[in-house]
Formats: C-alpha cells, structure tokens, sequence
C-alpha cells in the first residue's frame, strides 16, 4: 500500500470544523422543536404565542394536534416504503464481451446492501429528512478485524519455481541469508456497513453553498465509539483513557430534549471523533485527479489527527493508473428542497409549524369552550316547593318534582353561548394550508373543488411534487449503492463475480432502478396494475405470460405451480 502522505492545512480544515460546529447549535435548537412537535409536544414559540389563550388553562389539559407525526408517516411511506432492486447497466464496449458477471454483480450489491443494514438506515434517516432537520445522512463503509502476522519482505513469487520451493522449505535466500520477515495486519473479518448519520452530528464547510455535497470540499461526521474499539482503532494507550473518554462532548449536541437521555449519553464512557473526507485538488495543488478523495480523524484534546491516508474507498490501478473504487463522499446526503444559498433546508415540519400552533389555538379554544360552557337549569321558585328547591340547588333530585298546575316553564336550561363559526373555518383553512405544505392529503381536509376535472387536476399536480421528491430519494439511494459496488470491486476476489469481471470496469458503470419501486403496494393495488398490464399488451404477441400469471395467482394467495399449466 502507498505510504500516506501528510495532509496540509491540517489547522485551516480544523478550524472550519469549529466553526460548523458553533453553527450547527444554532440549527440544533429548530430541530429538537420540530422532533418535540412529531412526538405529540409542543415547543417553546407555541407555548408563548397561545399564552393569551390558555389563561389560567392548566398544562395538562392543553391539546396538541400531533399533525407532524401522521404527516411524517404519510410522506415516508409515499417517498421510500422498501428497498429497491439495484440494476446495472455496462458500458457499450463491453456488451460485445461475455458480460455473465453483470448479473452477480448485481446481486452481490443487492444482497450487500440489505446484510448492511440499508432498510433500516433509510427508516431512520426519512424522518431526519421529512420531520427534523431537513437533511439525511447516511455513511457507507467497509470494516475490518485484523490480526499481526509475520509475512516474507520479499515477493517470493518473483523467483524461479525451483527457488521458491527452496525459499518455502528452508526459510532461507539462495545465498544463505534467512528471508527478512515483516509484521503485517491480516484480516479475519470484515463487513460493510451502511449507517445513519444524526444531523446534529453532520459537517459541512460553512462556504458550500449548494445542494449535491459530491461537489463539496470537504464533508465529515461527528462520531463516538466505545475506548476498546478506540484503542484498537486508532492504536491508544490504556494511560490515554482519561484524556479522551467524554472529552469535548457537548449537551446541546443532542436531538432529543430528553434530560435523562442527556445525561446518560455525557456518562457514558464514549471517545469522540471528527472524521473528514475531502477532495485532495481542493488542499494540495500537486494533486492530479478530481477524484482523489482523503480521508482524515481528529480526536479531541490531540493535536495531529490519529488518521491522515488517502481513502482506503479508492485504489490507483498499477497499470494505467487509473482510480478504482467508489468515486463519491462515502458520506451520502438526502435533501429534499434547495433554499438558494443554503445547503441546509428547513423541513416540512418547520415550515408548517405555524399551521400547527394554529391549529392548537383552535382546538385549545374549542377545549375551553366544552370547558366552561356547562349546562345549567332553572326554575320557577313560585311553582316549586322549597324542599325541592333545595334538593335542585344540591344537584341530588333525579326523581319526580311535584308541582302545582301545568308543569311546561317549571324548570328549564340557559342557553348556552355557542361556538364561533370562524373557528371551524380557520381550522379548516390551516389543515388545508399544511396539506399543501406537506404534499401529502389529509382526510379531514375537503380540497374546495366542484367538479371531478378540478379534484383530478389538483391531485395530479400534487402527485408531480411528490414524484419529484420520490426521484431525489431514489437518486440517493443509488449513490448509496454506487459507493458500496466500489467497495466491492476493489476488496471483494475478482473471480468470485464471474468471467470478463475487472475492477476498472466498476468506475464506468451505470446503477438505476425500475420507476416508483421504492413505494410499497399492497396486494389489491398490485393485482390491479398487472392487469391493466395485460389487457393493455396480452394482445401485441411480444408478451411472456407466465411470470405475470405466476405473481397474479399467488397475490391471490394459490399455488401457482397447480393453478397454471405449461
């Protein structure tokens, strides 16, 4: 492996980090207003502006519409609802080769991803997008146990064959001299991990503007592992312990506002890191290739960084010299919306937290209407007798009430005030402004159309934004699987994926998937395509019959093997 060369403005990139980070606290205090939101609370703003309201309404009995936790299950299952085949599509020049090993390719990735852990890392980072922050961060990457081994410092298999028998059973040089041996690190097991990113916990230099972060300087993660993982990892000393153990760990630095949860996550006996990946043309003007990514860990309370090597995601090729591997950030970032100048969106929920505590207000106002508008009876004194009169008064009397001559206006109810109308209807208009907001509808929230073209027309237009969305989950996705097929190409045996396969082919490779297959049907909604499939192509005479009949009889829960014949 080529020596790692010492990375330059090791203080300029450390101090951007800093400055991320006292940047970042900022937007961290949003973000846990939006999380306290989804989860049934209420932040601070709306606590102050509905004040007025609630008056001398107690705590306990103010209600909060919990819209931002059936909004951000509504959109998560719309945008990604299961994990997608990867599909492969090979250069030109290639199809006229034996190209068998694009298939296992392909499943290699698509089993790689799911054995990662990608379903669950894009269940957790959907949210972060939709509800928290805006952004969702994911990290691909491939890890290693390994073990010192004492190896030859020589390549034996330069010499003759009948020399290297006699190097291999002697453990001597042809002239006498022992073969010099070196310690190397042998590996005894490896993964690959694919793992979500908490924003509060994502880096970004502060002068990138844009939204696709591969066109960043530089972009990083804060992480934390426990010391034994530390040690091993980064080669500490046991005395080192105090120094890193809980240094620099922040409690603003959190998403949730739970105290409890704080406090336990400060107590925890955790090292903090800053891990950096950053393109090397950015830092070192001698660099030759746009693609060269380094990879850099700062721990705190150290100076230099316990990591300073070229990407171990990249390798050059020894004969043309040509990068192979993954040619992205292993850190990938999901963004929905772009805000000009701002790389870092508000999110659904921030957007529309006005509606909200609007919301609130109004359902809070309708509380304190049911609350204090209690009915109350009267009585003719005149007509009733006082005993009764006074069982009425105590609230005891459920029986018959004597009473002398016709007993229509003996006793009767207050009229009660009623409810303002305008109060339905600003509730109305809010749902409907956060319906729009959220491109998601809501049950309650009658669209103010008149005819079938209008209620076919503004569903179209809604389903166009949320198609766009769908396809920018889809796009990173595929990045996520682009980077992970380059780890594969370089670590991964040649020959376990097939004749014609070689790792300078991986960096010229396409990856798609087929439209909308993030979005899980269930079985009614997919009876119905497929036959709309074949009443639409049964009759062309290019259409195989058999798969599609085969998934239909067992969406109808039959044996297909017994129901079709061949």
């Amino acid at each position: 492996a080529p020596k790692p060369q010492p990375s330059k403005n090791l203080k300029r990139l450390r101090s951007q980090i800093d400055g991320t980070k006292a940047y970042r606290r900022k937007l961290i205090r949003s973000w846990q207003t939006s999380v306290n939101y989804r989860k049934g609370g209420g932040g601070a703003s709306a606590q102050a502006s509905n004040e007025d309201v609630y008056n001398s309404f107690k705590t306990s009995e103010r209600i909060t519409v919990p819209l931002d936790w059936i909004f951000t299950k509504q959109k998560q299952a719309a945008l990604f609802s299961q994990v997608p085949s990867v599909r492969i599509n090979h250069p030109p020049h290639s199809l006229a080769q034996d190209a068998s090993w694009v298939h296992t390719f392909e499943q290699r990735i698509n089993d790689t991803l799911v054995k990662s852990g990608i379903e669950t890392a894009m269940d957790e980072v959907m949210p972060d997008c939709i509800n928290a922050a805006g952004i969702g961060i994911i990290i691909v990457s491939r890890e290693a146990l390994t073990e010192p081994v004492e190896m030859p410092a020589i390549d034996i298999a330069a010499f003759p064959p009948e020399m290297q028998r006699f190097i291999m059973e002697t453990g001597t040089l042809p002239n006498g001299e022992p073969v010099p041996m070196e310690t190397v690190p042998k590996v005894i097991d490896s993964r690959y991990c694919v793992a979500r990113v908490s924003p509060v916990d994502f880096l970004w230099p502060l002068s990138f503007t844009g939204s696709d972060f591969d066109n960043a300087p530089w972009v990083g993660r804060t992480g934390r592992i426990t010391w034994a993982e530390a040690a091993t990892r980064f080669k500490l000393d046991e005395s080192q312990r105090e120094k890193y153990v809980g240094a620099n760990r922040n409690q603003e630095d959190l998403l949730s506002d739970d105290r409890a949860q704080e406090k336990a996550a400060l107590s925890e006996g955790l090292v903090e890191f800053d891990e950096v990946f950053y393109k090397e043309f950015q830092f070192d003007p001698s660099s030759k290739s746009f693609s060269t990514i380094h990879h850099i860990i700062f721990l705190a309370n150290k100076e230099e960084p316990v990591v300073d090597e070229s990407w171990k995601g990249q390798q050059p090729d020894e004969e043309t010299g040509q990068l192979l591997g993954a040619l992205r950030y292993p850190i990938r970032v999901l963004a929905l919306t772009y805000i000009s100048d701002e790389p870092i969106p508000p999110s659904d929920s921030a957007i529309g937290r006005t509606q909200v505590e609007e919301i609130n207000r109004a359902r809070n106002q309708m509380a304190q209407q049911r609350e204090h508008s209690i009915p109350i009876r009267w009585f003719d004194i005149n007509r009733v007798d006082p005993a009764v009169q006074y069982n009425l008064m105590r609230g005891i009397w459920q029986g018959m009430i004597p009473v002398q001559g016709q007993g229509t206006n003996v006793i009767g109810e207050v009229q009660r005030s009623a409810m303002p109308q305008e109060t339905f209807v600003f509730d109305r208009i809010a749902k409907s402004d956060l319906s729009e907001i959220w491109q998601v509808e809501h049950q309650s929230v009658a669209p103010q159309t008149e005819t079938k073209a209008e209620v076919q027309a503004l569903s179209r237009d809604r389903q166009v934004r949320l198609s766009r969305e769908r396809a920018k989950v889809g796009k990173f996705f595929l990045g996520i699987a682009e980077v992970l097929g380059g780890l594969l190409a370089i670590y991964e045996d040649p020959e376990s994926f097939g004749e014609g396969f070689s790792p300078t082919i991986s960096a010229t490779l396409a990856y798609s998937i087929l439209a909308d297959s993030t979005v899980l049907l269930d079985t009614k909604q997919r009876i119905e395509m497929l036959v709309e499939f074949i009443n639409f192509t049964a009759k062309s005479g290019w259409l195989n019959l058999e798969p599609v009949l085969k998934e239909l009889a067992t969406l109808h829960g039959l044996d297909a093997a017994q129901v079709i014949q061949k």
